[in-house]
């Protein structure tokens, strides 16, 4: 059995290694079957409200900086090859808003292997043996919802999870990401009916 290292500041675990994981990617979305998505084009994003360990710093301050900057670039960059308008002025009416939101999960993965193999000279010669083996593991997720700006509440949402792999380099952390979101925003907008 393989030990995790936990590591305390989960937001700045979760957004330094988030989805840095294997080739292996989950996608899933899920959106509001009552409500329409096509002829959206104008979007702001929602800004993260700080928890109680960065409220004493200056405004505008993020607990992970370069990954918080990471998402946001690879959502905006697929959005605009799309059409999609950004705006940053909340005085601006936007058909929708962007958020994201991430996740870790310690998970466990149990494999059976044969561990032995045999045989005899008598009928009951014949053996063989296995071994099961417990391995953890941290799981990333990204969460990126498309709100209604009226009601505030979520009209779509898609989620990538992954094997996290940490100690990547920033290139390799920005090529992760990119992987994420395109992945995620493939769902978007849903077709229609």
């Amino acid at each position: 059995m393989s030990m995790v290292r936990k590591i305390p500041g989960t937001v700045v675990v979760l957004l330094t290694v988030i989805l840095a994981g294997c080739a292996s990617r989950n996608v899933d979305w899920d959106y509001d079957t009552e409500r329409s998505l096509t002829g959206m084009t104008v979007y702001r994003w929602i800004e993260p409200a700080l928890d109680d360990r960065v409220k004493s710093q200056k405004p505008g301050y993020h607990v992970e900086a370069l990954m918080d900057q990471r998402v946001h670039n690879a959502v905006n960059s697929i959005l605009a090859t799309r059409g999609f308008q950004r705006v940053d002025s909340d005085k601006t009416d936007v058909d929708f808003l962007v958020n994201y939101i991430t996740s870790r999960k310690t998970r466990r993965e149990e494999r059976q292997v044969t561990t032995s193999f045999g045989y005899g000279f008598s009928p009951w010669g014949l053996g063989f043996s296995t071994d099961s083996r417990v391995q953890e593991y941290e799981e990333g997720s990204l969460i990126i919802d498309i709100i209604d700006p009226e009601t505030r509440q979520v009209i779509w949402r898609g989620r990538s999870r992954a094997r996290i792999q940490e100690n990547l380099s920033p290139e390799q952390r920005t090529v992760r990401i990119n992987e994420a979101v395109a992945s995620i925003l493939e769902g978007f907008p849903r077709p229609e009916k």
